[in-house]
């Protein structure tokens, strides 16, 4: 499988960018919108940084539950490990079954 998270040349301009404040560190961030899933009829969506953030390692990705708030969709974390790796491994799935396609 094709390594996304160390081969930064399939990434570029063209790429959906979705910017994200964090409360924290009081920026906006840039991340890449990697993928949006459909698991157990909830939406999901997994970024990855544009640029190395201090609180996120290189190969590790975000992945959020996208809800319907009073002025579009918003973020929300998901607390819940078994659902966070449930999403996850459909993610990884999913990124297998495109490297497949690419390759064929």
């Amino acid at each position: 499988m094709a390594d996304f998270f160390e081969d930064q040349n399939n990434m570029d301009e063209g790429d959906d960018i979705i910017t994200l404040y964090n409360e924290e560190r009081d920026v906006d961030e840039d991340f890449y919108h990697l993928a949006t899933l459909d698991v157990d009829d909830k939406w999901f969506v997994v970024l990855k940084p544009v640029e190395k953030l201090p609180d996120i390692e290189e190969d590790e990705v975000l992945i959020y539950e996208v809800q319907e708030g009073d002025d579009g969709d918003i973020f929300v974390a998901i607390e819940d490990e078994d659902l966070l790796q449930k999403v996850f491994d459909e993610f990884m799935k999913e990124m297998e079954a495109l490297d497949d396609a690419e390759e064929n």
